[in-house]
């Protein structure tokens, strides 16, 4: 970019918020995006009618806070994609705040609607010669017309009369960088490329902005882009053209002077029309016809007016942290906005979908049946638009009993909806005097309704996200007493049987060792105990864990108290070497006694039969090195449809007093100690349960 002279401090292409848009894109824009139903491609063709908010969208999307989805593109689809709906309201709603109190930072109005003309004119020009001259992307060359003179713009927010003073000067548009420089000591070309080199797009964008000024000498040869530009902005010039600027286009790209004519024609045909529906005053390039009204903002300062009315009440409705408390606020929000006396809600009932009000007193009395009689409430949630009931035709039982009750003339229902459903009716009482009055705030009244459903529908989402995880604490807290009293039977269970055959073996010598185990398991409960009242955490014994001495101990105690009294053979196949495990001795006896209890539990089904308890060293799995414990049965096993809802508490078969929380417990401890436990058929029948344990030491 050349540079500045001392007298012209460097120009800012970079703050788009300086620059004026157009008022009626804008207008549209905040329409379009109150519609819930509203499509991208819509939203797309909108935003493609104004340069600076097309620039704006484009500069957010490209920005380092999107670097990781930056679409690095011209398509305004791709960049609405990336932004997302809400985004790209809050850039065009802050565009209208900033045109409503700019006030087009003292550009002529004439100016403008010069400078809007042609951009369109160009844009729709440059799409035009791409489709004819099979440019890949027509919809990258009509954003280069949108945005190649954007540069003027940065100058006329600092020069206000920058445009005009160029447009007297020049001898022609081929003059005008070269004046703009001399004057202001930057040119529209290259500010407007810097601004779109910025963005980074994988385009020649900024290059065709930069260099559509060249002569046609200089564009031979040159990309697609660069010269379809060039063209279309020669050929959107207002006036008469001589035979040079069609000759020169037909150089480009072999395009005939007549086919050129036509297609000027067509666009600027078509670029009337439009500048008729958005309020652009004077004629398009070529069109000799009258010249439309002015710009009017009155649309666009109505809603930024009402968007600031509706944002204004979002703080009161803000800090209710529950429904009743949003209710009450709704109601202070729609009097101060509406100054209406008697603002109430009917809401349905989720059991009988009846509409029921939540205020006290006589009016809970009242029940709308949405099947029932029609009546204001009834009409505005069937046809989610406002309704009343001061035409006498149009009031029903139910309207009548409301008036009489507020002492009002009628009332007035404002259906509150999501794209998901209607959520009930905001129902106030009014006087002939006030109808009229808000019925002129219809849009406003929709956003303030479209506002409170909103809310309210964030608001019931949060109690439903509270009460489910309260459920949930409850119904863990549940299954986590049910686990600790069902891992306390299983150890006392033990004591008793223990104790009764101690009293027959007082006298042998293996007493000694049955009484250190009846010690541990009484240890044991002592631990449980405290785990549930809270006081003791999960504590266990500190140290490592010998794996096959756990299982050697407690298996003594397993043949003796549930296999032997009931024909059941357990076999320990115990492999040598296995190093010591880190933690978990309580966790183990627990896994061990658990999977051993299902399978004396399910060989009892079938009679007699045989478990197996074994170990195993170095298995490795998802490249991790594991201890293996195995138990295994003999027994009649289970359906696969069964064995993977296993590990889910409440599955049992067993009935009776199996809650089928044995299982899960095995699964939750093998996983506090890093490991998994899978399920699987055994060979011959019944089922093998294995548990993988994190190895500690030398492979």
């Amino acid at each position: 970019m050349p540079k500045a002279s001392a007298s012209h401090p460097p120009f800012d292409s970079t703050d788009l918020l300086a620059l004026p848009a157009l008022p009626a894109v804008v207008g549209e824009l905040l329409t379009a995006f109150d519609d819930e139903n509203v499509d991208v491609q819509t939203l797309a063709h909108l935003i493609g009618r104004d340069a600076t908010i097309s620039a704006r969208m484009l500069a957010v999307a490209n920005s380092a806070s999107y670097y990781s989805r930056a679409p690095r593109t011209s398509s305004l689809e791709r960049t609405l994609a990336v932004l997302g709906l809400e985004t790209a309201k809050t850039i065009a709603l802050t565009t209208a705040i900033h045109q409503t109190f700019s006030r087009l930072r003292g550009i002529p109005p004439d100016d403008m609607d010069r400078f809007w003309r042609h951009a369109l004119g160009c844009a729709h020009l440059a799409q035009r010669l791409a489709q004819t001259t099979a440019y890949p992307a027509p919809d990258e060359a009509y954003l280069c017309g949108l945005l190649h003179d954007l540069g003027k713009l940065v100058i006329g927010v600092r020069h206000p009369t920058a445009l005009q003073e160029v447009r007297v000067r020049a001898r022609s548009h081929d003059d005008v960088p070269a004046l703009e420089r001399q004057l202001f000591g930057a040119d529209h070309c290259e500010l407007g490329a810097t601004l779109v080199e910025s963005w980074r797009l994988h385009s020649f964008l900024a290059d065709a902005i930069r260099f559509h000024h060249q002569t046609v000498k200089d564009l031979r040869g040159a990309h697609p882009l660069l010269r379809l530009l060039h063209v279309a902005n020669t050929l959107s010039q207002s006036g008469e053209l001589d035979d040079a600027a069609y000759i020169g286009a037909d150089s480009l790209f072999g395009l005939t002077p007549a086919l050129l004519r036509q297609l000027r024609a067509e666009s600027a045909h078509e670029m009337a029309l439009l500048a008729t529906s958005l309020g652009i005053a004077g004629t398009a390039a070529g069109d000799e016809r009258a010249a439309t009204p002015p710009p009017d903002r009155t649309r666009l300062d109505r809603s930024v007016k009402e968007l600031a009315l509706v944002s204004g009440v979002q703080a009161e409705m803000g800090q209710a942290d529950d429904e009743t408390a949003l209710l009450e606020a709704v109601a202070r929000c729609a009097t101060i906005l509406f100054d209406l006396g008697e603002v109430h809600f009917f809401l349905p009932e989720p059991r009988t979908g009846m509409l029921h009000s939540h205020d006290p007193g006589i009016l809970r009395e009242f029940v709308i049946d949405p099947a029932g009689s029609e009546n204001v409430v009834t009409r505005a949630l069937r046809d989610r638009c406002i309704s009343h009931s001061l035409a006498e035709e149009r009031a029903g039982v139910v309207d009548r009993q409301l008036a009489r009750f507020w002492e009002t003339d009628g009332v007035l229902c404002l259906p509150l909806h999501t794209a998901t459903g209607v959520l009930g009716g905001l129902v106030a009482g009014v006087s002939q005097a006030q109808l009229p009055r808000l019925l002129a705030q219809t849009r406003l009244l929709h956003l303030f309704a479209a506002e409170v459903a909103g809310h309210l529908d964030m608001a019931r989402q949060r109690e439903r996200r509270r009460s489910r995880a309260h459920e949930d604490r409850r119904l863990l807290e549940q299954q986590r007493l049910r686990a600790v009293l069902h891992e306390a039977a299983n150890p006392l269970t033990i004591l008793r049987n223990y104790l009764h055959l101690l009293t027959a073996r007082l006298e042998e010598p293996s007493v000694q060792d049955d009484l250190r185990v009846l010690r541990e398991e009484t240890e044991r409960v002592g631990r449980i105990l405290l785990r549930l009242s809270d006081q003791g955490g999960d504590r266990e014994t500190a140290g490592a864990v010998e794996l096959n001495a756990t299982i050697r101990d407690l298996a003594r105690v397993l043949e003796d108290a549930l296999c032997r009294p009931r024909g059941i053979q357990l076999i320990l196949e115990l492999e040598d070497g296995i190093p010591p495990l880190a933690r978990g001795g309580d966790a183990i006896r627990q896994i061990v006694l658990n999977l051993v209890r299902n399978a004396v539990e399910a060989l009892g089904l079938s009679g007699a039969g045989a478990i197996t308890i074994a170990t195993r060293n170095n298995i490795n799995w998802h490249g991790r090195s594991y201890v293996e414990l195995v138990v295994a049965d003999n027994g009649p096993g289970l359906p696969s449809e069964q064995r993977a809802r296993l590990f889910q508490p409440m599955t049992s078969t067993k009935g009776g007093e199996h809650a089928g929380l044995g299982l899960t417990i095995v699964r939750n401890l093998a996983e506090e100690l890093g490991g998994s436990v899978i399920c699987r058929s055994n060979y011959g029948g019944g089922l093998i349960f294995q548990v993988l344990l994190p190895r500690v030491g030398p492979l």
